[in-house]
Protein backbone atom coordinates (compact mmCIF):
# COMPACT_ATOMS: atom_id res chain seq x y z
CA UNK A 1 0.00 0.00 0.00
CA UNK A 2 1.25 3.06 -0.98
CA UNK A 3 1.51 6.30 1.87
CA UNK A 4 -0.97 8.30 -1.04
CA UNK A 5 -3.16 5.42 0.09
CA UNK A 6 -2.85 5.40 3.72
CA UNK A 7 -3.40 9.03 4.10
CA UNK A 8 -6.71 8.59 1.76
CA UNK A 9 -7.98 5.67 3.60
CA UNK A 10 -6.83 7.84 6.78
CA UNK A 11 -8.69 10.78 5.40
CA UNK A 12 -11.54 8.30 4.97
CA UNK A 13 -12.01 7.33 8.66
CA UNK A 14 -11.67 10.49 10.10
CA UNK A 15 -14.93 11.59 7.15
CA UNK A 16 -17.03 9.33 8.67
CA UNK A 17 -16.02 9.53 11.97
CA UNK A 18 -17.22 13.48 11.00
CA UNK A 19 -20.44 12.47 9.68
CA UNK A 20 -21.31 10.12 12.60
CA UNK A 21 -20.79 13.15 15.16
CA UNK A 22 -23.09 15.22 12.27
CA UNK A 23 -25.65 12.46 13.05
CA UNK A 24 -25.11 13.07 16.90
CA UNK A 25 -25.28 16.63 16.76
CA UNK A 26 -28.33 16.83 14.94
CA UNK A 27 -31.10 18.23 15.84
CA UNK A 28 -29.14 20.97 17.12
CA UNK A 29 -31.10 22.44 19.70
CA UNK A 30 -31.73 18.70 21.70
CA UNK A 31 -28.14 17.08 20.55
CA UNK A 32 -26.62 18.61 23.81
CA UNK A 33 -28.26 18.20 27.51
CA UNK A 34 -27.63 21.80 29.10
CA UNK A 35 -26.74 21.98 32.58
CA UNK A 36 -28.83 24.49 35.53
CA UNK A 37 -26.39 27.54 34.68
CA UNK A 38 -27.15 27.62 30.78
CA UNK A 39 -30.70 26.58 31.18
CA UNK A 40 -31.74 27.53 34.63
CA UNK A 41 -33.53 25.96 37.34
CA UNK A 42 -33.53 25.36 40.93
CA UNK A 43 -29.85 24.26 43.13
CA UNK A 44 -30.38 23.00 46.44
CA UNK A 45 -27.93 21.87 49.10
CA UNK A 46 -29.02 19.39 51.87
CA UNK A 47 -26.87 18.98 55.03
CA UNK A 48 -27.58 16.22 57.36
CA UNK A 49 -27.81 17.21 61.19
CA UNK A 50 -27.76 14.92 64.64
CA UNK A 51 -31.02 13.87 65.70
CA UNK A 52 -31.83 13.14 69.53
CA UNK A 53 -29.75 10.13 70.43
CA UNK A 54 -28.29 9.72 67.13
CA UNK A 55 -25.13 11.02 65.01
CA UNK A 56 -25.55 11.07 61.18
CA UNK A 57 -23.62 8.39 59.90
CA UNK A 58 -21.93 8.00 56.43
CA UNK A 59 -24.68 4.92 55.61
CA UNK A 60 -27.43 7.76 56.51
CA UNK A 61 -26.43 10.04 54.39
CA UNK A 62 -26.27 7.38 51.69
CA UNK A 63 -30.08 6.95 52.60
CA UNK A 64 -31.42 10.08 52.35
CA UNK A 65 -29.49 10.77 48.95
CA UNK A 66 -31.64 7.76 47.56
CA UNK A 67 -34.97 9.17 48.68
CA UNK A 68 -33.45 12.44 47.41
CA UNK A 69 -33.52 10.83 44.22
CA UNK A 70 -36.76 8.84 44.13
CA UNK A 71 -38.32 12.12 44.64
CA UNK A 72 -36.58 13.84 42.44
CA UNK A 73 -37.81 11.01 39.73
CA UNK A 74 -41.36 11.59 40.45
CA UNK A 75 -40.95 15.06 39.83
CA UNK A 76 -40.11 13.97 36.28
CA UNK A 77 -37.04 16.41 35.92
CA UNK A 78 -34.84 16.12 33.37
CA UNK A 79 -31.25 14.79 33.53
CA UNK A 80 -31.02 16.27 37.45
CA UNK A 81 -27.45 16.13 39.21
CA UNK A 82 -27.72 14.76 42.85
CA UNK A 83 -24.30 14.15 44.43
CA UNK A 84 -22.90 13.98 48.15
CA UNK A 85 -20.36 17.00 49.01
CA UNK A 86 -18.27 15.91 51.64
CA UNK A 87 -19.87 13.89 54.80
CA UNK A 88 -22.70 15.76 55.16
CA UNK A 89 -24.36 17.68 52.36
CA UNK A 90 -26.18 16.53 49.03
CA UNK A 91 -26.43 19.09 46.57
CA UNK A 92 -28.96 18.70 44.17
CA UNK A 93 -29.55 20.85 40.59
CA UNK A 94 -32.86 20.72 38.96
CA UNK A 95 -31.92 22.21 35.51
CA UNK A 96 -35.48 23.22 33.47
CA UNK A 97 -37.62 23.16 36.59
CA UNK A 98 -41.16 25.20 36.12
CA UNK A 99 -41.73 25.42 39.71
CA UNK A 100 -39.04 25.16 42.55
CA UNK A 101 -41.32 26.53 45.60
CA UNK A 102 -43.20 23.26 44.72
CA UNK A 103 -40.13 20.98 43.73
CA UNK A 104 -38.46 22.47 47.26
CA UNK A 105 -41.67 21.59 49.01
CA UNK A 106 -41.57 17.81 47.99
CA UNK A 107 -37.61 17.37 48.89
CA UNK A 108 -38.22 19.02 52.12
CA UNK A 109 -40.97 16.79 53.59
CA UNK A 110 -39.59 14.10 55.68
CA UNK A 111 -39.86 10.23 53.94
CA UNK A 112 -42.97 8.06 54.98
CA UNK A 113 -42.57 4.62 54.68
CA UNK A 114 -46.08 2.85 55.22
CA UNK A 115 -47.49 -0.61 55.28
CA UNK A 116 -51.21 -1.11 54.06
CA UNK A 117 -52.98 -3.82 52.63
CA UNK A 118 -54.28 -4.31 48.69
CA UNK A 119 -57.29 -4.20 47.92
CA UNK A 120 -59.00 -7.31 46.98
CA UNK A 121 -59.95 -6.04 43.35
CA UNK A 122 -56.37 -5.05 42.94
CA UNK A 123 -54.63 -8.27 44.16
CA UNK A 124 -53.76 -9.79 40.83
CA UNK A 125 -51.64 -6.54 39.75
CA UNK A 126 -48.07 -6.10 39.53
CA UNK A 127 -46.83 -3.01 41.81
CA UNK A 128 -46.11 -1.04 38.54
CA UNK A 129 -49.67 -1.20 37.34
CA UNK A 130 -50.86 -0.50 41.47
CA UNK A 131 -48.72 3.03 41.42
CA UNK A 132 -50.10 3.88 37.94
CA UNK A 133 -54.30 2.95 39.46
CA UNK A 134 -53.14 4.94 42.41
CA UNK A 135 -51.90 7.93 40.36
CA UNK A 136 -54.92 7.99 38.25
CA UNK A 137 -56.65 8.19 42.31
CA UNK A 138 -57.91 4.92 42.59
CA UNK A 139 -58.06 3.62 46.20
CA UNK A 140 -55.96 0.46 45.73
CA UNK A 141 -54.94 -0.25 49.16
CA UNK A 142 -56.76 -0.23 52.72
CA UNK A 143 -55.69 1.65 55.93
CA UNK A 144 -52.14 2.38 56.95
CA UNK A 145 -51.60 -1.01 59.50
CA UNK A 146 -47.97 -0.50 60.17
CA UNK A 147 -45.15 2.88 59.92
CA UNK A 148 -41.72 2.56 58.95
CA UNK A 149 -40.37 3.66 62.30
CA UNK A 150 -40.88 -0.09 63.98
CA UNK A 151 -38.44 -1.75 61.80
CA UNK A 152 -34.83 -1.95 63.63
CA UNK A 153 -33.30 -3.09 60.20
CA UNK A 154 -33.39 -4.42 56.50
CA UNK A 155 -31.02 -6.58 54.90
CA UNK A 156 -30.65 -7.44 51.31
CA UNK A 157 -29.83 -11.60 50.94
CA UNK A 158 -30.21 -14.45 48.95
CA UNK A 159 -32.78 -17.24 50.27
CA UNK A 160 -34.87 -19.88 48.81
CA UNK A 161 -34.61 -23.34 48.53
CA UNK A 162 -31.00 -23.53 46.96
CA UNK A 163 -30.21 -20.13 48.41
CA UNK A 164 -30.18 -18.16 45.00
CA UNK A 165 -33.22 -16.46 45.23
CA UNK A 166 -33.09 -12.41 46.07
CA UNK A 167 -35.03 -11.60 48.84
CA UNK A 168 -35.06 -8.78 51.92
CA UNK A 169 -34.94 -9.88 55.41
CA UNK A 170 -37.31 -7.33 57.85
CA UNK A 171 -36.63 -7.33 61.79
CA UNK A 172 -38.91 -4.65 63.95
CA UNK A 173 -38.55 -3.80 67.25
CA UNK A 174 -41.10 -5.75 70.19
CA UNK A 175 -43.85 -3.11 69.24
CA UNK A 176 -43.42 -3.34 65.09
CA UNK A 177 -43.37 -7.23 66.14
CA UNK A 178 -46.96 -7.43 67.86
CA UNK A 179 -48.04 -5.33 65.05
CA UNK A 180 -46.73 -6.97 62.40
CA UNK A 181 -48.24 -10.75 64.12
CA UNK A 182 -51.38 -9.44 64.01
CA UNK A 183 -51.39 -7.59 60.60
CA UNK A 184 -50.24 -11.30 58.95
CA UNK A 185 -52.51 -13.42 60.34
CA UNK A 186 -55.40 -11.76 59.86
CA UNK A 187 -54.20 -11.03 56.34
CA UNK A 188 -53.14 -14.43 55.18
CA UNK A 189 -52.96 -15.16 51.58
CA UNK A 190 -53.36 -11.40 50.75
CA UNK A 191 -50.51 -8.57 49.65
CA UNK A 192 -48.75 -6.46 51.96
CA UNK A 193 -48.38 -3.21 50.12
CA UNK A 194 -44.74 -1.44 51.53
CA UNK A 195 -45.17 2.48 50.39
CA UNK A 196 -42.56 4.70 50.20
CA UNK A 197 -43.83 8.77 49.94
CA UNK A 198 -47.09 7.46 48.44
CA UNK A 199 -44.96 5.33 46.17
CA UNK A 200 -45.41 1.38 46.68
CA UNK A 201 -42.12 -0.02 46.39
CA UNK A 202 -43.39 -3.77 46.27
CA UNK A 203 -46.58 -6.11 47.30
CA UNK A 204 -45.66 -9.02 48.15
CA UNK A 205 -48.17 -12.06 49.53
CA UNK A 206 -48.16 -13.33 53.00
CA UNK A 207 -48.08 -16.28 53.00
CA UNK A 208 -48.57 -17.24 56.58
CA UNK A 209 -48.71 -15.73 59.95
CA UNK A 210 -44.96 -13.73 61.31
CA UNK A 211 -44.80 -13.93 64.94
CA UNK A 212 -41.13 -13.43 66.11
CA UNK A 213 -40.73 -10.03 64.44
CA UNK A 214 -39.14 -11.12 61.38
CA UNK A 215 -40.41 -11.18 57.79
CA UNK A 216 -39.03 -11.53 54.26
CA UNK A 217 -39.84 -9.90 51.25
CA UNK A 218 -39.17 -12.14 48.21
CA UNK A 219 -40.43 -12.61 44.46
CA UNK A 220 -37.64 -9.79 44.02
CA UNK A 221 -35.97 -10.02 40.34
CA UNK A 222 -32.94 -9.42 41.73
CA UNK A 223 -30.11 -8.67 44.11
CA UNK A 224 -29.90 -4.77 43.09
CA UNK A 225 -33.45 -4.43 42.99
CA UNK A 226 -33.53 -6.34 46.82
CA UNK A 227 -30.67 -3.76 48.09
CA UNK A 228 -32.84 -0.86 46.64
CA UNK A 229 -35.88 -2.22 49.04
CA UNK A 230 -33.40 -2.56 51.97
CA UNK A 231 -32.22 0.90 51.11
CA UNK A 232 -35.63 2.02 51.15
CA UNK A 233 -37.12 0.40 54.45
CA UNK A 234 -33.68 1.27 56.29
CA UNK A 235 -34.57 5.14 55.67
CA UNK A 236 -38.07 4.51 57.19
CA UNK A 237 -36.32 3.25 60.27
CA UNK A 238 -33.01 5.61 60.81
CA UNK A 239 -34.07 8.87 61.48
CA UNK A 240 -32.20 11.67 59.02
CA UNK A 241 -32.54 15.54 59.81
CA UNK A 242 -32.02 17.32 56.54
CA UNK A 243 -31.72 21.12 56.76
CA UNK A 244 -31.07 22.73 52.77
CA UNK A 245 -28.31 25.04 53.89
CA UNK A 246 -28.20 26.86 50.41
CA UNK A 247 -31.13 27.23 47.64
CA UNK A 248 -30.61 29.03 44.50
CA UNK A 249 -33.17 29.69 41.92
CA UNK A 250 -31.38 30.45 38.62
CA UNK A 251 -33.86 32.21 36.37
CA UNK A 252 -33.67 30.51 32.51
CA UNK A 253 -33.12 33.97 30.88
CA UNK A 254 -29.54 34.48 33.19
CA UNK A 255 -28.63 30.60 31.76
CA UNK A 256 -30.55 31.79 28.37
CA UNK A 257 -27.79 35.13 28.91
CA UNK A 258 -24.64 32.65 29.97
CA UNK A 259 -25.18 30.21 26.78
CA UNK A 260 -25.33 33.02 24.11
CA UNK A 261 -22.32 34.78 25.57
CA UNK A 262 -20.17 31.29 25.60
CA UNK A 263 -21.52 30.63 21.69
CA UNK A 264 -20.62 34.07 20.87
CA UNK A 265 -17.29 33.92 23.11
CA UNK A 266 -16.57 30.26 21.23
CA UNK A 267 -17.31 31.85 17.34
CA UNK A 268 -15.28 34.86 18.14
CA UNK A 269 -12.39 33.05 19.04
CA UNK A 270 -12.38 30.18 16.26
CA UNK A 271 -12.91 33.17 13.96
CA UNK A 272 -9.91 35.21 15.33
CA UNK A 273 -7.89 32.12 14.84
CA UNK A 274 -8.77 31.00 12.01
CA UNK A 275 -7.61 34.68 10.52
CA UNK A 276 -4.70 34.61 11.71
CA UNK A 277 -3.91 30.89 10.49
CA UNK A 278 -4.84 32.30 6.91
CA UNK A 279 -2.58 35.43 7.42
CA UNK A 280 0.58 34.00 8.50
CA UNK A 281 0.61 30.24 6.84
CA UNK A 282 -0.99 31.26 4.05
CA UNK A 283 -2.08 28.08 2.41
CA UNK A 284 -1.05 25.78 5.79
CA UNK A 285 -3.51 28.52 7.34
CA UNK A 286 -6.78 26.85 5.05
CA UNK A 287 -5.19 23.58 6.49
CA UNK A 288 -5.78 24.46 9.66
CA UNK A 289 -8.88 26.03 9.17
CA UNK A 290 -10.46 22.85 7.90
CA UNK A 291 -8.41 21.14 10.92
CA UNK A 292 -10.11 23.07 13.55
CA UNK A 293 -13.63 22.23 11.76
CA UNK A 294 -13.24 18.95 11.58
CA UNK A 295 -11.93 19.25 15.24
CA UNK A 296 -14.76 21.28 16.28
CA UNK A 297 -17.27 19.22 15.01
CA UNK A 298 -15.79 16.13 16.32
CA UNK A 299 -15.76 17.48 19.98
CA UNK A 300 -19.20 18.63 19.70
CA UNK A 301 -19.91 15.02 18.42
CA UNK A 302 -18.31 13.30 21.69
CA UNK A 303 -19.95 15.47 23.81
CA UNK A 304 -23.49 15.17 22.47
CA UNK A 305 -23.11 11.07 22.58
CA UNK A 306 -22.23 11.52 26.40
CA UNK A 307 -25.12 13.16 26.97
CA UNK A 308 -27.01 11.04 25.28
CA UNK A 309 -25.58 7.54 26.54
CA UNK A 310 -25.22 9.00 29.92
CA UNK A 311 -26.99 11.95 30.79
CA UNK A 312 -24.23 14.56 31.23
CA UNK A 313 -24.82 17.89 30.86
CA UNK A 314 -22.73 20.82 29.91
CA UNK A 315 -22.58 23.33 31.64
CA UNK A 316 -20.57 26.78 31.40
CA UNK A 317 -17.37 25.90 33.29
CA UNK A 318 -17.69 23.03 30.09
CA UNK A 319 -18.01 25.67 27.37
CA UNK A 320 -15.04 27.18 28.50
CA UNK A 321 -12.94 24.35 28.35
CA UNK A 322 -14.10 23.81 25.08
CA UNK A 323 -13.17 27.25 24.48
CA UNK A 324 -9.74 26.40 25.42
CA UNK A 325 -9.26 23.59 23.89
CA UNK A 326 -9.94 25.26 20.72
CA UNK A 327 -6.62 27.35 21.51
CA UNK A 328 -4.55 24.35 22.23
CA UNK A 329 -5.79 22.60 18.69
CA UNK A 330 -4.39 25.33 16.75
CA UNK A 331 -1.12 25.95 19.23
CA UNK A 332 0.09 22.35 17.86
CA UNK A 333 -0.50 22.81 14.61
CA UNK A 334 1.57 26.26 14.99
CA UNK A 335 4.29 23.91 16.40
CA UNK A 336 4.30 21.64 13.53
CA UNK A 337 3.64 24.02 10.64
CA UNK A 338 6.72 26.00 12.68
CA UNK A 339 8.95 22.83 12.70
CA UNK A 340 8.57 22.25 9.07
CA UNK A 341 9.26 25.70 8.12
CA UNK A 342 12.63 25.29 10.00
CA UNK A 343 13.34 22.48 7.93
CA UNK A 344 12.78 23.96 4.58
CA UNK A 345 15.12 27.12 5.58
CA UNK A 346 17.30 24.09 5.68
CA UNK A 347 17.23 23.93 2.42
CA UNK A 348 15.37 20.55 2.68
CA UNK A 349 12.71 19.63 -0.21
CA UNK A 350 9.00 20.44 1.01
CA UNK A 351 8.47 16.57 0.61
CA UNK A 352 11.21 15.90 3.42
CA UNK A 353 10.09 18.85 5.56
CA UNK A 354 7.13 17.63 5.71
CA UNK A 355 7.89 13.76 7.03
CA UNK A 356 10.72 15.37 9.45
CA UNK A 357 9.01 18.25 11.04
CA UNK A 358 5.66 16.76 11.25
CA UNK A 359 6.90 14.31 13.78
CA UNK A 360 9.40 16.52 15.19
CA UNK A 361 6.17 19.01 15.68
CA UNK A 362 4.23 16.25 17.03
CA UNK A 363 6.35 14.92 19.72
CA UNK A 364 6.59 18.47 20.93
CA UNK A 365 2.43 19.30 20.96
CA UNK A 366 2.45 15.39 22.52
CA UNK A 367 4.39 16.60 25.16
CA UNK A 368 2.23 19.39 26.49
CA UNK A 369 -0.83 17.96 25.37
CA UNK A 370 -0.76 15.09 27.97
CA UNK A 371 1.09 17.54 30.35
CA UNK A 372 -2.22 19.23 30.68
CA UNK A 373 -4.76 16.05 29.95
CA UNK A 374 -2.96 14.21 33.37
CA UNK A 375 -3.69 17.44 34.96
CA UNK A 376 -7.13 17.15 33.85
CA UNK A 377 -7.98 14.18 34.60
CA UNK A 378 -6.57 14.55 38.29
CA UNK A 379 -8.77 17.69 38.20
CA UNK A 380 -11.99 15.86 37.33
CA UNK A 381 -11.10 12.19 39.85
CA UNK A 382 -11.01 14.89 42.35
CA UNK A 383 -13.20 17.66 41.33
CA UNK A 384 -16.79 18.35 42.10
CA UNK A 385 -19.86 19.62 40.48
CA UNK A 386 -19.09 21.91 37.25
CA UNK A 387 -15.52 21.71 37.88
CA UNK A 388 -15.36 18.31 36.46
CA UNK A 389 -17.60 19.24 33.92
CA UNK A 390 -14.79 21.69 32.96
CA UNK A 391 -12.01 19.05 32.88
CA UNK A 392 -14.00 16.67 31.15
CA UNK A 393 -14.31 19.18 28.46
CA UNK A 394 -10.78 19.54 28.71
CA UNK A 395 -10.25 15.93 28.43
CA UNK A 396 -12.34 16.17 25.21
CA UNK A 397 -10.24 18.24 23.38
CA UNK A 398 -7.14 17.24 24.25
CA UNK A 399 -7.61 14.05 23.35
CA UNK A 400 -9.08 15.00 19.81
CA UNK A 401 -6.84 17.58 19.44
CA UNK A 402 -3.85 14.25 19.54
CA UNK A 403 -6.13 12.42 17.24
CA UNK A 404 -6.34 14.97 14.36
CA UNK A 405 -2.65 15.42 14.17
CA UNK A 406 -2.15 12.34 13.77
CA UNK A 407 -5.50 11.05 11.60
CA UNK A 408 -6.17 14.75 9.92
CA UNK A 409 -3.22 16.86 9.79
CA UNK A 410 -0.51 14.59 9.21
CA UNK A 411 -2.17 12.85 6.23
CA UNK A 412 -3.28 16.20 4.60
CA UNK A 413 0.30 17.63 4.56
CA UNK A 414 1.29 14.16 3.58
CA UNK A 415 -0.71 14.47 0.10
CA UNK A 416 0.20 17.85 0.03
CA UNK A 417 3.24 17.24 -0.23
CA UNK A 418 2.54 14.71 -3.45
CA UNK A 419 0.10 16.72 -5.86
CA UNK A 420 0.60 19.82 -7.80
CA UNK A 421 1.18 22.35 -7.89
CA UNK A 422 1.75 23.08 -4.26
CA UNK A 423 4.99 21.23 -4.42
CA UNK A 424 6.09 24.74 -4.92
CA UNK A 425 5.95 25.61 -1.27
CA UNK A 426 5.72 29.75 -1.97
CA UNK A 427 2.07 28.60 -2.55
CA UNK A 428 1.77 27.24 0.40
CA UNK A 429 3.47 28.68 3.45
CA UNK A 430 6.29 31.71 3.51
CA UNK A 431 9.12 30.69 4.92
CA UNK A 432 11.55 33.47 4.62
CA UNK A 433 14.14 31.90 3.04
CA UNK A 434 15.61 29.33 0.44
CA UNK A 435 13.81 26.47 -0.14
CA UNK A 436 13.51 23.22 -2.54
CA UNK A 437 10.26 22.41 -4.79
CA UNK A 438 10.94 18.97 -5.08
Amino acid sequence: MTDKTKHLLTLGIVFVLVVASVFMIYPVNKSTKLGLDLKGGLSIIYTAEDSPGAKVTDEKVKQAEYVLRERVDALGVAEPDIQREGARNIMVQLPGIKDPEKAQEILGKPAVLQFAIVKDEYANYQDSQLNTFQKQGKHVLGPVLLTGDKITSAKATYGGTLGQTPEVSLTFNREGANRFAQITAQNVNKHLAIVLDNNIVTAPNIEEAIPDGKAVINNIKSIDEAKEIALVLNTGSIPVTLKISQADRIGPKLGADALQAGVIAGLIGFTFVALYMLVYYQGLGLVTWVGLSVYATLVWGVVATIGRAYGWTLTLPGIAGLIISIGIAADSKIIIFERLKEEMRNKKTFRTAVDSGFWHGFRTSLDADLVTLFAAIVLFLVGIGEVRGFALTLIIGLSLDIFTMLFFTRPVLGLLAQVWPVKSPALLVRTGGVTKSA
